[in-house]
């Protein structure tokens, strides 16, 4: 099990699976860009719909209004025509007129006191009584028991009516005796019709009812469209889509043109009856799909800068962490130069201060590591190459030896006037000469006698000075020195550290051969102290500078040199943790630079040389006079 994924990972295991191949940069423009779209997308949606709802809002409110208006006149206006029919029912004219037959004074009665009102009247026969629109005296009579009633005459336009039976009370009287006079026993109530008195019911008369304006009005008698007040290009449309059940909806579209639409049934008797109130939005949507269009690009401007910003914050957390990546792929193959993210001061900051910490460790423990290889290989090469010089120079003197003594043996006893006795000078010349080259052999391998202290370098400087001015007046050589007053001081074998400047000296004045000018300048540099030694001599060639510091390898003519001084050299500096470096361009001088550190002296070298140890097991060789 993977214990290190990401605690949202984890709880969400369906999204590590496809993100395990991705970089991090990925996974984090992926997881900012999901969160993004998860809260614009329905963010969008959300206030799209609010804005459409408030749009809706006002349109509802007005139908709201006109739907109370409309209740409030219907059952006024209903109230009314059943108290016009209950008035007209029991008056004397009406009763009179209904009784004898007189269908013009009936006429006349009835239509008394009202304006456009419909009047229908019927016999106890269900015989119309009145002219006008034809409605059938069944349907009249079981209509009584309703306030109103919707009915559908012949003339095919509802009429909204109420109802009354009209009745005649007769009394009754007794006579006792022919002589008496009648009395009243009683009354007895003798049904003559029905009469209703309503209005045609139009959708011009129920929008002048609740007289809002901008509303339109469509109705429903049971399932069929029997007016409107919509325009009538639109009527086709309006009764297809209005039969039937479909009258339910909440927003219709005639012509071109949006309406909310509020289904509003009466409450009557008869027939049913539905009226739908119809606002016109079209002006409120357009402004509702400019808000919306403005809304999509706001959101998908917010969108891409939240992607933007995603890919942005993905770079910032990547970017470090990829540095960090590569810089320790390259650690581990050897490469300490890898760049590293800047300390930004958070916790990608922190580790990169810390690794680039530890970089820095491990790359001084492999240099302190490989120096002290180095210098170990030197040293071998150097006991080896001791013991070799010692033995080789001890087998090779006594040869020496034994012949000088014989050449002068010869000398003494010979004539002083033999033309041959030239060769023989000749010969005890080359073999002071080739003790000479034993004795520096001898030199180089002889170890430090002195043990490693604090030393000022200027007066190092100085004394070797001292030393070789003579040779070097003789010479013609010219001595510039530039020593820094406050020089700090160092911790070295003093006598090796003459013997390499020595050795620096009477290079170039080898160098020199018809005179120049020697600088010598001692200065600081960090942590460390530097003493340049600079000639004016014929230079040392490009191809020979990679071996001036190997063994036995010079650029002297003839045997005035063998080749192990600056070999020498460069390990006793290096033995003191520093550095020997030449810059040299031919016809112009060389430059050779001794680099010391204050205080970073191998503790092996701090040590006095033991009596009889060989030169190299331990200790620096000393510098002979000439490379």
């Amino acid at each position: 099990m993977n214990t290190h994924r990401p605690p949202v990972l984890r709880r969400m295991p369906h999204l590590a699976g496809p993100m395990r191949g991705l970089s991090l940069r990925a996974k984090v423009f992926f997881l900012f860009a999901g969160a993004a779209l998860l809260i614009v997308v329905p963010a969008m949606v959300l206030i799209a719909n609010a804005v459409e709802d408030r749009a809706y809002a006002r349109a509802t409110e007005d139908l709201d209004d006109a739907a109370l208006s409309l209740q409030t006149n219907w059952i006024s206006r209903g109230e009314n025509l059943a108290l016009a029919a209950q008035i007209r029912a029991t008056q004397p004219e009406v009763i009179g007129a209904w009784s004898h037959g007189r269908a013009r004074a009936l006429s006349r009665a009835v239509h008394q006191g009202l304006d456009k009102e419909t009047v229908v009247a019927v016999d106890s026969a269900y015989r119309p009584l009145l002219a006008g629109p034809g409605v059938s005296g069944p349907v009249l009579a079981a209509s009584v028991d309703a306030k109103t009633v919707v009915v559908l005459p012949d003339t095919g336009v509802p009429l909204r009516l109420a109802v009354v039976r009209v009745k005649r009370d007769t009394a009754r009287f007794e006579q006792p005796s022919p002589d008496s006079a009648r009395t009243e026993v009683g009354r007895d109530t003798v049904a003559l019709g029905f009469l209703g008195i309503g209005t045609p019911l139009t959708a011009a008369a129920i929008k002048k009812d609740f007289g809002t304006s901008g509303t339109e009005v469509a109705l429903l008698v049971g399932d069929s469209l029997v007016g409107t007040t919509l325009p009538r290009t639109v009527a086709g449309e309006t009764r297809e889509l209005l039969g039937g059940r479909r009258a339910a909806q909440r927003v219709y579209r005639f012509g071109g043109e949006d309406y909310r639409a509020r289904p509003y049934p009466l409450r009557v008797g008869g027939a049913p009856v539905t009226v739908v109130l119809f606002r016109r939005v079209t002006v409120e949507l357009r402004i509702v799909q400019g808000i919306q269009s403005a809304i999509i690009g706001i959101g998908v401007t917010a969108l891409v800068i939240a992607l933007v910003l995603a890919a942005l914050v993905a770079r910032i957390v990547a970017r470090p962490a990829q540095a960090l990546a590569e810089a320790s792929a390259r650690l581990a193959r050897g490469d300490y130069a890898a760049p590293l993210p800047r300390d930004s001061g958070d916790e990608i900051g922190q580790l990169a201060r810390a690794f680039g910490e530890m970089r820095a460790a491990i790359a001084e423990r492999e240099q302190r590591l490989r120096s002290a290889q180095a210098e170990m290989i030197h040293r071998e090469k150097l006991a080896a190459m001791g013991r070799l010089v010692a033995q080789l120079s001890h087998e090779i003197n006594n040869p020496i030896y034994n012949i000088q003594n014989c050449l002068e043996a010869l000398e003494r006893r010979g004539d002083p006037s033999d033309p041959n006795r030239e060769f023989l000078t000749l010969a005890q010349e080359e073999l002071a000469r080739m003790a000479t080259l034993t004795r520096q052999l001898l030199d180089q391998s002889r170890p430090l006698s002195d043990a490693a202290q604090p030393v000022g370098l200027n007066s190092v400087v100085q004394r070797v000075l001292t030393l070789a001015g003579p040779e070097l007046g003789s010479r013609g050589i010219r001595i510039a020195t530039r020593l820094a007053p406050a020089l700090p001081q160092v911790v070295v074998h003093p006598e090796g550290i003459q013997q390499v400047l020595a050795n620096l000296v009477n290079n170039a004045c080898d160098a020199m051969p018809g005179g120049g000018t020697l600088s010598v300048i001692t200065r600081v540099d960090g942590e460390a102290v530097e003493v340049v030694v600079e000639d004016t001599g014929t230079g040392i060639d490009e191809r020979d500078l990679p071996h001036i510091f190997e063994a036995f390898y010079t650029t002297k003519p003839g045997v005035a040199g063998i080749g192990l001084g600056l070999f020498v050299s460069e390990g006793i500096i290096r033995g003191h943790r520093g550095r020997l470096s030449v810059e040299s361009t031919v016809g112009v001088g060389s430059r050779f630079i001794v680099r010391l550190p204050r205080e970073t002296l191998d503790e092996a070298m701090r040590q006095e040389p033991q009596a009889g140890e060989p030169a190299g097991a331990g200790e620096v060789m000393a510098v002979g006079a000439g490379d």
